[in-house]
C-alpha cells in the first residue's frame, strides 16, 4: 500500500455557504523550498463545484467537477490533470455508483463499485463532515470516519482532531491522520480554518496535484481572501477553458 497516496486524496478544503456563485482562491507554495506551485480557484454554484488549477504563470492545467447531490459528504466528482492525462472521480447514481482511476492515457482506467460505508467521506465531502461535528472537533474530541482513496479504490480509516490550542480566538486546526498501527508511516495533513465564518485559511500536506512521475506534491495552500461574487460568465468560462499539457520551469 502506497502510504502517500492514501494521504493525498485529502483536497484543499474551502468551506462556504452554498448560496448565490462565488469564487475564492488557493496559493499552493512547495513545502520545502516555499517556491510556487500552482493557483486554485474554486467557483460554487449551489450544489455544484467546480475547481481549475492553474499553473504559478497562470495557464489552466487541471479541472475538478463536483456534484454535491443527496449526501454532500458523498458527492460524486471528476478531475483531470491534462499534464499527464491522470484522471479520477466517483460516477453513476446511488444505486450504481463506481470509483475509478486512469494514471496516463495509455493506461487502462480502473474501476470499482462504490461500497459507501456509513458516514463515508468522499473528495470535497470532507467540508460537510467538518461543519456536521464543528461543535465536537472545536471541543477537542478525536472523530474517526472512513475517506475514499481513489487511487486505490477503496476507503480508509482516517482520525481528526484539534491540534491548536483551546484558547485560540481566531483558528482551528484539525490534524488528519491515517487511523491505523501504520499511520506513523503516513504524513499527517493539517487544515486550519476560521473559528468565527468556519472558511478554510491554510492547508498543509500532501496534495492531490502530482509531478511527472505521478507522485502527490508536499504544498501549504494559503486561502488569503474571502469569497466573492461570481458571474455566470466567470463560471462558464472556467468550466470550459482549455487546459495546458504543461508548465514552465521555474525562470523560463
Amino acid at each position: 500500500m502506497d502510504a502517500k497516496s492514501i494521504a493525498a486524496t485529502l483536497f484543499a478544503f474551502a468551506a462556504v455557504p452554498a448560496c448565490a456563485a462565488e469564487t475564492w482562491t488557493g496559493i499552493a507554495y512547495l513545502a520545502g523550498d516555499g517556491a510556487p506551485a500552482y493557483r486554485e480557484t474554486h467557483y460554487l454554484t449551489g450544489d455544484a463545484r467546480l475547481v481549475v488549477y492553474a499553473c504559478p504563470d497562470g495557464r489552466p492545467f487541471a479541472r475538478k467537477t463536483i456534484a454535491v447531490g443527496a449526501n454532500p459528504q458523498a458527492p460524486d466528482f471528476s478531475m483531470l490533470d491534462a499534464r499527464w492525462g491522470y484522471r479520477e472521480g466517483v460516477r453513476g447514481d446511488d444505486g450504481a455508483r463506481e470509483v475509478f482511476v486512469q494514471r496516463t492515457p495509455d493506461q487502462a482506467e480502473k474501476s470499482a463499485p462504490l461500497d459507501l460505508p456509513a458516514d463515508g467521506v468522499v473528495d470535497a465531502g470532507f467540508d460537510a463532515y467538518v461543519h456536521r461535528h464543528w461543535d465536537a472537533l472545536a471541543r477537542g474530541d478525536a472523530l474517526r470516519f472512513a475517506f475514499l482513496v481513489p487511487s486505490k479504490r477503496t476507503f480508509y480509516a482516517f482520525d481528526l482532531r484539534r491540534v491548536d490550542a483551546e484558547s485560540s480566538a481566531r483558528e482551528l486546526t484539525l490534524r488528519l491522520a491515517l487511523g491505523a498501527w501504520y499511520a506513523f508511516l503516513t504524513p499527517h495533513i493539517d487544515v486550519t480554518y476560521d473559528r468565527h465564518t468556519r472558511r478554510l485559511l491554510r492547508f498543509a500536506g500532501l496534495s492531490n496535484i502530482r509531478d511527472a512521475k505521478l507522485k502527490n506534491l508536499d504544498v501549504r495552500i494559503e486561502f488569503p481572501q474571502v469569497p466573492v461574487t461570481a458571474t455566470a460568465e466567470q463560471v462558464e468560462s472556467a468550466r470550459r477553458v482549455a487546459l495546458a499539457t504543461s508548465c514552465a520551469k521555474p525562470g523560463r
